[in-house]
């Protein structure tokens, strides 16, 4: 018996190894709408010409999807100024705009509220 449990458990590995299973990344609470994060999920182009400062004190987590529940890549101080691609409202109904640092690097998804003026003003494509 304990064979057979065990090459069951490395069948299920094997096949998960191949990508026949999809696991989700984050699993949504029961109720609320799944949220996806990652760059794959959320296509954004640079369509706003706008700029602006972050204005959380201390700093600001940019994320990988418009979603507090995703993965913070880093954060960006209090008074720094960034560049707006576009925006985004997520299944909560809160907005969230793709950033790049003065340098035109692409960071990530921040928060509308945590930035002057709410963020961008043109909405992603």
């Amino acid at each position: 018996m304990r064979l057979r449990s065990a090459l069951v458990a490395v069948a299920l590995g094997a096949t998960a190894a191949a990508g026949a299973v999809a696991v989700p990344a984050q699993a949504a609470p029961a109720g609320e709408s799944a949220v996806t994060c990652g760059n794959a999920y959320w296509p954004h182009e640079n369509v706003d010409s706008g700029s602006g400062r972050v204005t959380k004190s201390g700093s600001a987590a940019v994320h990988t999807g418009p979603y507090g529940a995703c993965t913070t890549v880093g954060y960006v101080s209090q008074d720094a100024r960034v560049s707006y691609d576009c925006y985004v409202v997520n299944d909560y109904g809160n907005r969230w705009t793709w950033i790049r640092d003065a340098a035109g690097s692409s960071l990530g998804w921040i928060y509308g509220a945590y930035l002057s003026n709410g963020g961008a003003t043109t909405r992603c494509p």
